[in-house]
Formats: structure tokens, sequence, C-alpha cells
């Protein structure tokens, strides 16, 4: 157990099953705005690749600041299996802190299906029920907040009391699928403390509805968020602190475009780093995104993470 905290970062954690597959007779797409993909049901479809990792926002995000310089640990309720086992043990390699990953007995680990076409996932995510709390870890710099499935809302009740009464902790915020299926007022609690929030454009719309960029973040400010992200894809990023809005292109340093799974993460380590080694905010957007396209150009999740030295060394020549 160590006794000091860079960054703890809070939610749930499993496997990834990853399906790399190819147009076949079987595999029917429709080029629509939001592209579909169909498969022939009882048929069997041809597979090129297939791969386990260990996932989740939490574990991308501890991964990808310890990267960057941070000393990282990670709370998450996990299944009592040896999938569980294999998360620590690649975790603790990493030198990720797992005192805070808690096994729950008899229950299995959550996995995630994913399978990925021309570069785009469509992911099945299964969230194990889990009972979150307050755990007795050291006060950390930065807490991150973010994916956990049902019955998630007492646990952020107790995690808002925690951290009103811990002052100097600096809360990000990231919801996942449940939080933001849960509600706008449910939502507000916990934008009332929240230093940073990071979103993606469709959940964005989401909380704000559809207005011009500006008024999306003034709306997320007047909420309690003292700064808020906003990702849209190749079309860049932005992010607004009360007084300065600020924007950012997409970034590709020329590779193709492989598998997008954890690119959001990716993100979030990146930018999450730079705040917390004092970076400006437009040197943060571009950590953010510099480290999602490294992310998106490899096929395992993880693998094209930047450290910080090599990510100092690509921003110099872009800001």
């Amino acid at each position: 157990m160590i006794k000091s905290i860079d960054i703890l970062t809070i939610g749930d954690c499993g496997i990834d099953l990853t399906m790399y597959i190819s147009k076949a007779d079987e595999v029917k797409i429709s080029d629509t705005e939001k592209p579909e993909i169909c498969f022939i049901h009882g048929s069997k479809i041809p597979v090129e690749q297939f791969e386990t990792s260990i996932a989740g926002n939490a574990l991308n995000v501890a991964v990808g600041c310890n990267y960057l310089g941070l000393q990282a640990s990670m709370y998450s309720e996990i299944g009592d299996d040896p999938n569980s086992q294999r998360i620590i043990n690649e975790l603790n390699i990493q030198n990720i802190d797992t005192s805070y990953c808690v096994r729950n007995p008899g229950t299995p680990t959550d996995v995630h299906s994913i399978i990925v076409y021309n570069g785009e996932r469509t992911i099945f995510s299964y969230h194990g029920k889990r009972i979150y709390q307050i755990r007795n870890w050291p006060k950390p710099k930065l807490l991150y907040y973010t994916s956990i499935g049902k019955g998630f809302e007492p646990f952020q009740k107790e995690l808002i009391k925690y951290i009103k009464s811990n002052i100097g902790i600096g809360v990000v915020f990231n919801p996942g699928t449940y939080q933001m299926k849960s509600g706008i007022e449910t939502l507000k609690q916990f934008l009332e403390v929240t230093d940073i929030l990071i979103l993606n454009m469709e959940e964005t719309l989401k909380i704000t509805g559809e207005k011009p960029l500006a008024q999306m973040h003034i709306n997320l400010h007047k909420m309690g968020v003292k700064m808020s992200v906003i990702t849209d894809g190749d079309k860049g990023v932005s992010a607004f602190d009360g007084e300065n809005l600020v924007s950012v292109n997409s970034y590709t340093d020329g590779n193709q475009v492989v598998d997008k799974t954890g690119a959001g993460d990716a993100f979030s380590s990146g930018f999450v780093s730079a705040i917390f080694h004092k970076k400006a905010l437009k040197e943060a957007l571009a950590w953010g995104v510099v480290n999602a396209s490294g992310e998106i150009t490899k096929e395992s999740v993880g693998t094209g993470l930047y450290t910080k030295e090599k990510m100092e060394e690509v921003v110099s020549k872009l800001i």
C-alpha cells in the first residue's frame, strides 16, 4: 500500500474480448449517417483476429497517467476469479497501486465483448452489480470518478460527502453509461463538486441540449463545473475554464487508424496528466489529442500510450 497518491481512479474494470472482423457474406453494412452492421442470425461470422485484455475506464486512465509520470491508484470492486487475478497482476507489473481493488467473493469479473470493423468498434458492455464504499485510501491529489454500473447512487452521495470533507482534492468526472442514464438531477449533484468534467459531444447534448458550443460550455459551468472539456472526434476538442474557451484540432501522426477502443480514456489521461504537471490549458488539450491518436493506431488498448518524455517532445512541435 502506497502512502501518497497523485491520482485515484474510481470505477468498474474487467476484461475486454475483442474480435476484428472483415466483411463477409453474413455481414451487412448500411452506409447511413451512423453506419450499421447487421449479422445474419444463425450464421458463423469469420473473425480475423481475437484478443483479450484488461480494461475499464478507471483502469485505462490509471495506466495512462502512470505512463505520464503520476503515481496512480485504482479503486474498483471486482470479481473473485482468474480474471480478477489477471487484472491485479498486470497492474502491479505497471506499478499501479492495487491496494483498493476489492475482490467480491463468489462473483465473476466483468467481461465486455467488442467487435471492431474498419477501425470503429461496437462494445457489448456488462457491469455486474457492485457495492462501492468509501475506503481508507490516502488523500489523493486528484480523484478521477468514472463508469460504475447499476446502483451507483448511494456511493456517489458518500463520495460527494468525502470530497466536501477533504478540501483540496482536484475532482475529475467522466460519467459512464449508467451515470449518464440516471438523469440530469443525479448528474448535477456530482457536477457541483466537479473541477474538471470530460464529456464527448453526444454526452454533452444529452445534458445541455443542442446549442452553440460556447453556450454548452457556459451551461455546464452554471451547473457548478469549474472546467468543462468536450471532445468531438475528428473535429477536435474544446475546454472552458469559466473565462477562456480554448480548442485544438484532432492530431494524427500519419499512421492508420486501427481501433478506436480506449481513445477517450487515452485523451483523459493525457489531459489530466498535463493539468497535474501544471501545463497551460491549450497544451493540456494537445497532450490529450496526441495520446488519443497514439492509442487508435494500435490494436491493443494501452499499447499506443505516450510517456511524459515522448509527449513533451511531440507537443513542443505543435504549440
